[in-house]
């Protein structure tokens, strides 16, 4: 007769010994779920925060541009006859600077300066333009912005006035 004690029992160690393992192993993947969704969350509700930061910041530069906006729509705007009269002496000073053998074709105001482009028929003209526009009042000359001669024999200019009021 055989004895098949020892063999039950090395199979009944065996059989435990897969069973808490798989028990243990368990656990184990429960607790790294568990603290993997605990984590993600975290990092879900930190990425919320920042976006709703952002959308906070976001809404306030909104609002402060809103506001800016509107005052500039209920600012009044300038009066055309008014900024006629205003520049009715500076205009009328610098038709009497300007030589007959030469034209405007742009005269462009950015405060504080006044950019004048055209035409001179002679470099005569030109030299002229450029003494006639030291004297004009209120207005100070800057250097000469390209002058160049066209096909057809015009001498183009630009001239930088800075305002001096």
């Amino acid at each position: 007769m055989t004895n098949f004690l020892p063999w039950r029992h090395l199979r009944q160690q065996s059989c435990w010994r897969l069973w808490m393992l798989l028990f243990v192993g368990s656990v184990l993947i429960a607790l790294m779920a568990t603290y993997s969704l605990r984590s993600g969350y975290g990092l879900k509700a930190r990425a919320l925060e920042t976006l709703l930061a952002s959308d906070t910041a976001i809404q306030q530069q909104l609002s402060a541009h809103r506001a800016r906006w509107q005052a500039r729509q209920v600012a009044p705007s300038p009066n055309p006859q008014r900024v006629l009269r205003d520049w009715q002496p500076a205009l009328v000073s610098l038709a009497s600077a300007m030589p007959e053998q030469a034209w405007l074709t742009q005269l462009r105001y950015q405060p504080p300066r006044l950019t004048l482009t055209g035409f001179a028929a002679t470099p005569s003209a030109l030299s002229a333009l450029a003494e006639s526009l030291k004297l004009l009042p209120g207005f100070m000359i800057g250097p000469a912005g390209e002058m160049q001669q066209d096909t057809q024999g015009r001498w183009t200019f630009s001239f930088t006035l800075t305002s001096q009021g």
